[in-house]
């Protein structure tokens, strides 16, 4: 289908080229593979681009430059356009410039041809790629590349035959914007993807990491489709949850196990900065490099080790039951340890208990997400 479709386009290109234009100078270049023509408008067709009327009175011939698709083994062609300029009665009398067909409505400088053809590659390889193949500006391949995903965004529908039982969402890093003077942070842009599990792809995703995001992915399915899903992975992210409660009628929400074990890990992190803070102004001289003396000398490090450890144990746990005696057994460690932000941690992980219960008992993760993430990483840089 794509390729009768591809072969269509380019006859209707070459058709349109010549039944409009009549061919007046070539020259070719066969060390770079560049071929240069020149043609002139018919005048009996040309027409005013502005209201689509014939032209009448001639004004002058407007040499244009266009880029057009490779013909034959010649990558680079270049289109000299004598385009007319003449006067419209309907414009009132206005000198108006003839309209060139085949040139793409918004890249004045590129034909319709070489466009899909650019467009169609950049399915398949990274805009930057596609421009350097081209010999084009990356900043114009970029620009067409989210043209063309917009017209074809209404025109694309999912597969009939997708499990949606099991989802995930999850935000990615895109873009950081530079700052806009020295006193402002710059500013970070994100995008979140709607991720089937089944599948292993993204099915939808939209700018931003709030509600408003996961609700624009969402709305790509429909309420039968929606209604079909039984577990759903996200993040302790609340704006996520939200939505997925308000729109999802059946899943059981599944935190999953990666921020949880990212979280415990965070918590110590800044525990053991604000240890060595403690010692540095203490004047506290200790070797940081062994471990074992680092145990002895600080015995709130050793206890926030002890909790973090017993934590992953915790979440290796696939009887539920089990699952919650451990739990409450470390809720009292923490007590017993007295570390606020291990404490501040707990009435998290209480807030989010039954989504943690929901992963233990189904082992939902946001793996193929945050799997999807890095290479979405790794096309944009």
């Amino acid at each position: 289908m794509r390729t009768n479709k591809k072969v269509h386009l380019w006859t209707f290109f070459w058709f349109n080229f010549f039944t409009t234009k009549s061919l007046t100078k070539g020259a070719t270049d066969k060390e770079n593979l560049s071929l240069n023509l020149t043609v002139r408008q018919n005048r009996e067709s040309c027409r005013c681009h502005h209201c689509d009327s014939p032209l009448k009175y001639v004004r002058e011939w407007k040499e244009r430059k266009v880029r057009g698709p490779a013909v034959g083994a010649f990558l680079y062609v270049e289109i000299i356009v004598l385009q007319l300029r003449a006067t419209c009665s309907i414009c009132m009398d206005q000198v108006r410039s003839a309209k060139v067909p085949f040139v793409h409505p918004n890249l004045q400088n590129l034909t319709l041809s070489l466009c899909e053809l650019a467009g169609r590659w950049m399915e398949e390889l990274p805009y930057a790629a596609v421009a350097r193949f081209f010999k084009l500006n990356s900043k114009t391949m970029w620009d067409l590349d989210q043209r063309r995903m917009k017209m074809m965004k209404p025109l694309m529908a999912l597969p009939k035959d997708i499990n949606f039982v099991k989802m995930s969402a999850d935000e990615v890093h895109f873009r950081t914007m530079p700052k806009v003077d020295s006193l402002t942070r710059p500013e970070i842009k994100f995008v979140t993807n709607l991720v089937c599990f089944s599948e292993s792809k993204v099915l939808s995703n939209a700018p931003g990491r709030d509600s408003r995001s996961l609700l624009k992915c969402l709305q790509v399915l429909s309420p039968a489709q929606r209604a079909e899903i039984k577990f759903f992975s996200v993040d302790m992210h609340d704006p996520f949850i939200s939505i997925i409660k308000k729109f999802c009628p059946n899943p059981q929400i599944c935190v999953d196990r990666f921020h949880l074990a990212q979280k415990v890990n965070d918590t110590f992190d800044d525990l053991r900065k604000a240890e060595f803070k403690l010692a540095d102004a203490a004047n506290d001289k200790f070797q940081l490099k062994m471990l074992d003396q680092l145990k002895k000398i600080n015995k709130n490090i050793l206890k926030g080790m002890i909790l973090v450890e017993y934590f992953h144990n915790i979440l290796d746990k696939t009887n539920l039951i089990e699952f919650r005696k451990a739990l409450t057994l470390w809720y009292r460690l923490v007590r017993e340890s007295g570390i606020k932000r291990f404490k501040k941690l707990a009435q998290l992980i209480k807030k989010n208990r039954k989504y943690i219960e929901a992963y233990v008992t189904s082992g939902l993760t946001t793996a193929k997400s945050e799997g999807l993430n890095n290479k979405i990483k790794v096309l944009r840089r």
